[in-house]
């Protein structure tokens, strides 16, 4: 008998051996089919900035200053870090943390949390919350920096200082966005957006939406004529009621970007972005920041862009943007412009030389906040890198589409 179970014992420890290796693997296949998609990306820039001011400045911001500066200048550059995780049914979450390095004295400390969100996404609809990029801007222009035509491009925080631009580009996001056809983004945002008076107040101070049509980063390559196009609605409860005047602060927004030469080689693209601030009647001189962007205005920003790509690859790019901005409840012809050209050269995979120049001038009522004109010249280096770990996921949005990347 003892023979007979030994025999059983030695005949069965192989199959026993083989199933609990077979159990182990699809444990351990199952273990990393639950492991969340990571994704890292980072931008370093680093330039040396040339400045020659004309005419003092009340907003104390040492670009703005009057006379001649240079500075090392490294604003800008960021660091993300993401997870996406498959959900039950169609669905898929994802989680960002980032932050970038402010201007030296804005105010925000050494680094900025400007993406932490978590959004949750099928094929056609998106949920999103955190605090990330604000429905400021429609475009991306390539210029260096996302805030060298900010004046220009984004609809401004009427709550802000002026002492740095962050408080124009994120806030804190409640937002849902609607994809028809896989090109009509339409979206209704609720948004917190910092104010200087009342930093500790997180309370929902602006509402609004955005219809783009946009063709997709994977169908970019087509070189079809239309690009973007989209329009968008941004309206800023701001309390003036409690002075018995008007609150609600209303902007709307136009943009379109337009391949007008679509050579995979030579390519030449048009962008332009056009912003109405409706205003308060009632704020007719500029004493300080909190005027200039509460009061009437009409500003466009346009660039003419052309990159150079060998085998596909941008190998150089050039474009020059100009912007303009009219004031029409201020006296003494108050208008402000400027003009920026830029320059890229690839010198290695996503490193690049980067040169650019602006001037930018302000007129009338403008000039005691801002100061009368600006040169501005940079030169540098700047570098992009993005990695995905346990890829399962298509890239309809990378990790590096949230923030300003000037060259693609």
């Amino acid at each position: 008998m003892q023979r007979q179970i030994l025999i059983i014992i030695r005949n069965t420890l192989p199959v026993l051996f083989f199933l609990f290796g077979q159990l182990t693997l699809f444990a351990q296949l199952g273990e990393d089919n639950l492991l969340p998609e990571i994704e890292i990306g980072f931008k370093t820039i680093a330039t040396g900035n040339f400045f020659s001011n004309k005419g003092a400045a009340s907003l104390e911001l040492p670009v703005l200053n009057e006379g001649e500066q240079v500075i090392n200048d490294f604003s800008d550059s960021y660091f993300l870090i993401g997870a996406r995780q498959k959900l039950y049914g169609s669905w898929r979450g994802q989680m960002v943390l980032g932050f970038s390095f402010p201007d030296a004295n804005s105010g925000l400390g050494q680094v900025f949390y400007n993406q932490v969100l978590i959004q949750v996404e099928n094929q056609k609809n998106i949920f999103k919350a955190g605090r990330t990029n604000s429905q400021t801007t429609l475009l991306e222009f390539s210029t260096l920096r996302d805030d060298d035509a900010l004046q220009y491009n984004y609809v401004l925080n009427p709550f802000s200082n002026g002492l740095n631009t962050e408080d124009n580009q994120y806030a804190n996001v409640l937002e849902y966005t609607h994809i028809f056809g896989q090109r009509w983004w339409a979206s209704v945002h609720g948004e917190n957006f910092q104010d200087f008076e009342k930093p500790n107040d997180f309370s929902l101070n602006g509402i609004g939406g955005s219809l783009v049509y946009r063709v997709p980063e994977s169908q970019l390559w087509n070189r079809g004529f239309l690009q973007q196009i989209g329009v968008g609605y941004n309206n800023f409860l701001t309390e003036r009621s409690k002075e018995n005047v008007d609150d609600v602060l209303t902007n709307f927004i136009g943009s379109v970007a337009l391949n007008l030469y679509p050579d995979p080689v030579h390519f030449i693209d048009f962008k332009a972005q056009v912003i109405k601030n409706l205003g308060f009647d009632d704020i007719r001189e500029i004493n300080e920041y909190n005027d200039y962007t509460r009061t009437k205005s009409s500003g466009f920003y346009g660039s003419l862009r052309y990159v150079y790509r060998r085998l596909e690859r941008p190998t150089f790019m050039t474009t020059l943007g100009v912007g303009y901005k009219d004031f029409p409840n201020l006296a003494d012809n108050s208008k402000q412009w400027m003009a920026i050209a830029t320059f890229s050269y690839r010198i290695g995979n996503n490193f690049d030389m980067v040169v650019q120049y602006r001037y930018s001038q302000n007129n009338g009522n403008l000039q005691a906040l801002l100061g009368k004109s600006q040169h501005r010249f940079q030169l540098g280096l700047a570098y992009v890198f993005n990695k995905v770990f346990n890829d399962q996921f298509d890239d309809r949005n990378s990790l590096l589409n949230l923030e300003h990347n000037y060259l693609k």
